[in-house]
């Protein structure tokens, strides 16, 4: 009996050794994290950028907006490379150190709130968002009567960096209570 108490310890001991030896392993795991009023006034939310890869060059890169309680709201995943020059990255790329790292991500998490009513009013008799605006090229999911109603609402919303040159807003619909993304825009 006492073989087997001792090979179960040893063998849980050696479990132990070989997680504390992967995550002490060689890589880029590094995050940001800022506070935002969005959904709920005088409860704060949590935006948390992270990265996660064998190098910070090859990391992936996800933002998630976390409400007051911890809840996930919103989650958007892409590759530090993608986010910084655009799709992957060459042969012989040069390494990006923790500082370059640390520097994008807590840039990346520190959104801050717009209103909706600060978006360009998308016209009656024009085909498309895009074709009311005029520095931006935009794209809603909505139908113009549902982006208008929305932006005349003047709901809170938050827009963060979806690709090199790319944003995309964020507001709570006021019919699921979820947040939806109102626009998306870049050159």
């Amino acid at each position: 009996m006492r073989i087997v108490l001792l090979a179960a310890v040893l063998a849980l001991s050696a479990c132990n050794q070989s997680n504390m030896a992967a995550s002490n392993a060689p890589g880029c795991a590094r995050s940001a994290t800022h506070e935002i009023n969005w959904t709920t006034e005088g409860a704060p939310d949590t935006i948390t950028t992270r990265s996660e890869g064998p190098t910070c060059a090859q990391a992936a890169v996800t933002f998630v907006a976390r409400d007051s309680a911890g809840n996930p709201l919103w989650t958007f995943a892409s590759t530090y490379y993608d986010m910084t020059a655009g799709g992957i990255p060459p042969e012989g790329a040069p390494a990006i150190s923790d500082e370059q790292m640390d520097t994008f991500l807590a840039g990346w998490a520190d959104v801050s709130t717009m209103h909706s009513g600060e978006l360009p009013e998308w016209r009656e008799g024009v085909a498309t968002l895009t074709q009311s605006a005029t520095t931006f090229a935009y794209d809603t999911p909505f139908e113009r009567e549902t982006y208008e109603m929305l932006r005349a609402r003047n709901l809170p919303m938050i827009c963060y960096a979806a690709a090199v040159e790319a944003t995309q807003c964020l507001l709570v619909d006021p019919a699921s209570h979820a947040p939806t993304m109102i626009v998306a825009y870049g050159p």
